[in-house]
């Protein structure tokens, strides 16, 4: 791992809130020895779902939860619901590129080291012996650079996107229906930053600023690009309401 000093004399890293909180809390992170293999399960599965390997699955996603919200709840022609949803998801692969773009440059800009070098199963840490069985998977297919965490960048805008395009508001989760808010924000969000610092790929610092970039673009130049994709879209949606 990189010397605390060394951590610490980058800008990033360098605030007063980052040496006396982030830090050490991230630190504590890093050196929990290892888990159950059902909970590092779990905690895998938010740390690669953003991998290049993984993220095929989330505009499947995000077309069936469209498709099923809106066939499920609206009059209209399968085909209309149909293609309302490959629109959603062609949304939201363009705004998955524009996160991915800000987040390289920001990562270029930056120019942070990581914990450990991408990839790492085991090893020291601050003297303790720490296991991460799947610390190869999760860590395959990354760049460089640490900040800012382009997985938890890319985490946030599903999280908004779903929140704000899929009808939606509440989904079974182990056989609980829960607010869909809750499951994105108060569990799924949180799952990925936690599993990018437990395998060692991120300092929280990271997480918290692809967190924030996302919220940002979503607030800035998403609505912009979507309002002028819809627009072009119009004639084509109105045409299917009308056949």
């Amino acid at each position: 791992m990189n010397s605390r000093a060394h951590h610490e004399s980058e800008r990033v890293y360098s605030t007063a809130l980052s040496k006396r909180v982030l830090t050490p809390l991230g630190e504590r992170v890093h050196r929990i020895p290892s888990v159950s293999r059902p909970i590092e399960l779990l905690v895998f599965a938010h740390g690669y779902a953003f991998n290049p390997a993984a993220f095929p699955l989330w505009p499947i996603l995000v077309y069936a939860l469209s498709y099923c919200a809106r066939s499920s709840s609206s009059s209209s022609p399968r085909r209309v619901a149909c293609a309302r949803a490959l629109v959603d998801a062609g949304t939201y692969l363009l705004r998955v590129l524009i996160v991915l773009a800000f987040t390289e440059v920001g990562k270029a800009s930056f120019a942070t080291t990581r914990p450990r070098p991408p990839g790492v199963e085991g090893g020291d840490e601050g003297g303790v012996r720490v296991v991460r069985r799947y610390g190869r998977l999760v860590g395959s297919l990354k760049s460089r650079h640490s900040f800012p965490s382009g997985d938890c960048a890319q985490a946030m805008n599903l999280c908004m996107f779903v929140r704000a395009f899929v009808p939606v508001d509440r989904i079974t989760l182990m056989g609980n229906e829960m607010p869909l808010d809750v499951v994105l924000f108060g569990i799924f969000l949180p799952g990925v930053a936690f599993a990018r610092v437990f395998y060692l790929c991120h300092w929280i610092e990271d997480c918290i600023g692809g967190i924030l970039l996302s919220w940002i673009l979503h607030r800035t130049l998403m609505p912009a690009i979507t309002k002028k994709l819809m627009i072009e879209l119009a004639p084509w949606l109105d045409s299917l309401t009308k056949e």
